[in-house]
Order: C-alpha cells, then sequence, then structure tokens
C-alpha cells in the first residue's frame, strides 16, 4: 500500500506538490499536485491543476485534472478542464467543464503533462 499524505478538516496547503504517494484531501490545497491517487472527501477543495492516476471526487475541485480514471461521487463537483481515460459520474455528480476529453492512452496524458510543463 502507499503513504498516505493527508490534509485535515480545517488545514490548508498552497504550492506544489509532487509524489508518488496517495493524497487524501479534507481540507483546502491550492496549488499544483501530482500524485498516484488523490481522494477529495466531502470537506475538501482543491483549486488548481492535478495529475493523478485515480481521482476520486466527494468535495469540490475547481482545477485542470490529468487522470486514467475520474470518479465523480454523489456530492462531488468538478469544474475544470478534464483529460481522462474512463470516467464514473454517479447520479448527484455536478460536471462543469468547458472541455472534457477522453484520452486513449495514459501515455498520451504523459507527453501532454511534459509540453505543458
Amino acid at each position: 500500500m502507499n503513504k498516505l499524505i493527508r490534509i485535515a478538516k480545517n488545514s490548508s496547503f498552497k504550492g506544489s506538490y509532487s509524489g508518488l504517494e496517495d493524497m487524501e484531501l479534507l481540507g483546502s490545497f491550492n496549488g499544483s499536485l501530482n500524485v498516484k491517487n488523490l481522494f477529495v472527501k466531502k470537506t475538501g477543495i482543491f483549486n488548481g491543476a492535478v495529475s493523478a492516476e485515480n481521482i476520486f471526487v466527494e468535495g469540490e475541485m475547481n482545477a485542470d485534472i490529468e487522470t486514467e480514471i475520474l470518479h465523480l461521487k454523489a456530492t462531488g463537483i468538478v469544474d475544470g478542464d478534464v483529460f481522462y481515460r474512463n470516467i464514473i459520474i454517479d447520479s448527484g455528480g455536478i460536471l462543469k467543464s468547458q472541455m472534457v476529453q477522453n484520452m486513449s492512452k495514459m501515455e498520451n496524458l504523459v507527453k501532454l503533462n511534459k509540453k505543458i510543463k
């Protein structure tokens, strides 16, 4: 199992983070993030840009997203450009995006990410 980084409910982070760990977000994150798996809990708020293999959203994301799998739970809200391979939206989940693009292979995401940086 991967190490888990947790940002607690009454905590916030501002800046950039990149690592091989999983992150559980109960508080707020403002900036750029690159992790293995991201879990945005009901109280979590993410603002910025994120790249992760899997993203599970119960809270709110105002972000540009690159992911293999995006799972938008019933209480989740995503607003931003989304590049994904697979997407699951539970009943009640809200996707407010100008661009939602299916990337056929994760390698394409890696190439796109290198161009952006």
